[in-house]
């Protein structure tokens, strides 16, 4: 028996394996994407195209460093710590602080690693567990053995490291949150910073010169204008419709000049089927509707102005009116129970946020470029039934959620559901067994994660209908990262069941020994995960392929005589990064760094790789592509981030104790609880001494700025155009009441970063 067992050792160690077959792929990939990188940026800069790699340099080039240096990663890696920080803004500088964090953390596993591998290796204990990649692992060591005491004391210095890494964190964070909150940033809306967002307004309320006058009774003279947001769907749809209008003719009139030998475009229009429908001249038509739409909208836009007028001289608005669910047909002064207010100094506004009301709630108010104006008026309390509703549909989501992530673990648990059907088996040395195990389930899971990101972030601005961009990234960032929790969670379980689904039918009772088994077996999907993530990523996101390919279908399809001037201005748009689509896959991948620290870890040096890469990549993507539009001062990059950070310690603490006590090993399970006392006690502590008093500007300080700063004048204009966070269809100073030139004058280019950067926040919630 113990020949056996050691010859099928032996087959195990040479035997083709999943993490082999992805890491090939994952490094041919990214070898490819690199080598395009470097050729398509060789290209881009002879011949000075700034669009593809360097589009900083249209709205942020006064923050970018010089486009095309010589060496992108030494370049990248130059730029210290306070240059990144004024560059790219708190947001992004904290986010790439979280990268350098997992790669100092995953570099001390690796150091332990060093010790840890070879008290493992030389275990007694044998089994399907510990074959292939798991040869290496805690798996090894027989139940009751001395050795995992090393164990305990290696990760009571692991959760040590962590700990020190979250504070110093913190500490650099307060700094330069003070600094953000009492300064903003450079490109910010300044008024931004003294506002307000007041919700649930009352009737008495409902208009300017009442909701300001309710703020100017405790802080007389310190309001600088008031605005009270109003129900104009109707209006907003007209405006809608007009832009596709215009639209629609930019794109035939750029046709035209592109061919002008052709015949003139045509359109069907009169039927929601595109092949049903009668024919028009595409210009014809669609430039009567624009002259339709404009005047309808003049119309509109009159009586809601002339009511709204006559309603702040009289302080009355009806009560029909003052329904949230009435819109009225258009051309009616119809207020809704959501405002803003905005102060002259820092101090007003931070007694404001500060004080306790009955009737109506209080929050900061975003910058404007950021706000989904659609979505402005919809009440407060019917947001937040929404929001309820949402979150119990999302949270049955995740329980139905292990079905398609069951499917996920079957693939990568190819070889045991077939012995378990009694079907032939395939060879597991081959390289086609590998791809199917390793490579398919990730990028599987990877599609499934999407689908949902794109289902979550509809959910925020469609459903709930959160009334700014970043309100609607917070959303998707939270629920992002519970469903990624999940994934680990139903991926663990359900590789248990699966690849010891033969001895869980013998034998019921030993899912729990089972499970144990399987925790550093399941190790294989998640390196798997860390490798495509990582490695397979890298290229990619340097090359911009998916922006590469997109630009290059466009030129086939519409070359660039045929484009429009809006066509080729958004080319020079920087992208934006989504934080609820980004960090929740960097967490996930952290959450797996520190579970699988004790139990695996060679895990460490995967994680090293993939957050030491991700930090160098993005960094220099960073400085050079990506451009925030507005900047949160790094609350969701650093303050909400770091409670699911303490929740990966939380759960890896857990999984320490569990596992020990399932290895039959009391003394180091018990002495498991002594870091996650200490992780309780710092986690408290940090969250009086940091968090809390990081969450708004302190009244001392607010006092300091205004000294330093001096008071914003007050506006004391009543024209809706005067308004900051007046509605944009109800100002007819920003009107597009027709299309756009076919090109734009030469000495009118140098705008266009300024146009590009403003329409990039009406966008935001897509």
């Amino acid at each position: 028996m113990a020949d056996e067992e050691e010859q099928q050792t032996e087959e195990t160690i040479v035997s083709w394996s999943g993490i082999t077959a992805t890491l090939i792929v994952s490094v041919a990939q990214t070898t490819a994407f690199y080598l395009f990188f470097l050729y398509q940026r060789s290209q881009e800069k002879k011949k000075n195209s700034l669009s593809l790699y360097e589009p900083r340099q249209f709205t942020r080039k006064h923050r970018s460093p010089a486009p095309f240096g010589n060496n992108w990663i030494t370049d990248a890696w130059a730029v210290d710590q306070d240059e990144l920080r004024k560059s790219v803004g708190l947001d992004t500088y904290m986010y790439l602080r979280f990268l350098a964090v997992g790669a100092r953390i995953a570099a001390m596993g690796i150091f332990f690693s060093v010790f840890l591998i070879p008290i493992y290796a030389t275990g007694e204990n044998r089994g399907d567990s510990t074959i292939q990649f798991n040869l290496l692992t805690l798996a090894r060591v027989e139940q009751g053995s001395n050795r995992m005491w090393a164990t305990l004391v290696f990760w009571w210095l692991f959760v040590a490291i962590v700990l020190r890494e979250f504070w110093n964190e913190w500490n650099v964070f307060a700094e330069h949150r003070q600094e953000f909150m009492a300064h903003g940033d450079p490109d910010g809306n300044k008024d931004s910073r003294y506002a307000i967002r007041v919700e649930s307004l009352p009737q008495t309320n409902q208009t300017d010169r009442t909701l300001k006058d309710r703020f100017e009774e405790p802080h007389p003279d310190k309001v600088r204008q008031a605005n009270v947001f109003l129900n104009i769907e109707p209006l907003e749809k007209n405006v809608a419709e007009r832009q596709v209008a215009i639209v629609q003719v930019e794109k035939a009139a750029a046709y035209t000049k592109a061919y002008p030998s052709k015949p003139a475009p045509k359109s069907k229009v009169g039927s929601k089927v595109p092949c049903l429908g009668r024919k028009v001249d595409t210009i014809e038509h669609y430039s009567d509707e624009i002259t339709r739409l404009n005047a309808e909208i003049d119309t509109m836009r009159d009586g809601i102005l002339t009511e709204k007028e006559r309603a702040d001289e009289t302080l009355e608005v009806e009560e029909a009116a003052a329904d949230d669910d009435d819109v009225g047909d258009g051309s009616h002064y119809v207020p809704s129970s959501s405002g803003t207010v905005i102060f002259t100094t820092l101090y007003a506004k931070q007694s404001a946020m500060e004080a306790s009301y009955k009737d109506i709630k209080v929050l900061p108010a975003d910058d404007p470029i950021s706000i989904l104006w659609e979505n402005v008026a919809v009440p407060f309390k019917r947001q937040r039934l929404t929001q309820l509703v949402a979150a119990c549909l999302w949270t049955t989501g995740i329980l139905f959620w292990a079905i398609p992530v069951a499917f996920v673990v079957a693939i990568a648990n190819l070889d045991s559901i077939l012995k378990s059907l009694s079907l032939p088996q395939i060879d597991t040395d081959t390289a086609i067994y590998g791809i199917i195990s390793g490579l398919l389930p990730v990028i599987f899971l990877a599609i499934l994660m999407a689908v949902l990101y794109m289902a979550i972030v509809a959910a925020g601005s469609k459903f709930i209908r959160y009334k700014s961009a970043p309100e609607v990234d917070a959303y998707t960032f939270f629920w992002h990262m519970l469903f990624q929790f999940a994934n680990l969670w139903l991926i663990l379980f359900g590789g248990s069941f699966f690849n010891q689904v033969d001895a869980i039918v013998k034998d019921p009772t030993s899912l729990v020994d089972i499970i144990a088994k399987a925790l550093p077996g399941a190790s294989v999907f998640f390196v798997n995960m860390v490798i495509v993530k990582g490695l397979g990523n890298f290229g990619m996101e340097l090359s911009m392929l998916p922006q590469y390919g997109t630009t290059l279908v466009m030129k086939v399809l519409a070359p660039e005589a045929q484009r429009t001037q809006r066509m080729l201005d958004d080319e020079k748009t920087p992208p934006e990064i989504k934080w609820g689509k980004l960090i929740p896959h960097h967490v996930f991948v952290f959450l797996v760094m520190i579970m699988y620290q004790p139990i695996v870890p060679l895990m460490e040096v995967f994680a090293f790789v993939y957050f030491g890469g991700s930090y160098i990549v993005w960094k220099h993507q960073c400085l050079h592509v990506y451009a925030q539009s507005t900047e949160g001062g790094g609350l969701t990059t650093w303050q909400s981030l770091f409670g699911f950070l303490m929740a990966c310690l939380y759960m890896g603490e857990a999984v320490f104790i569990a596992y020990m006590g399932i290895k039959k090993a009391p003394g180091p399970a018990g002495c498991g609880f002594v870091p996650l006392i200490v992780t309780v006690l710092f986690h408290v502590y940090i969250y009086r001494k940091l968090i809390m008093p990081n969450i708004h500007l302190s009244l001392e300080v607010a006092a300091n700025v205004d000294k330093e700063a001096g008071e914003l004048q007050r506006l004391e204009g009543k024209s809706l155009e005067d308004k900051v966070y007046g509605q944009p269809a109800l100002k007819a100073s920003q009107d597009e009441r027709g299309p756009m030139p076919y090109r734009r004058e030469p000495e009118s280019e140098e705008m266009v970063g300024e146009v590009s950067d403003s329409r990039s926040g009406e966008v935001m919630g897509a």
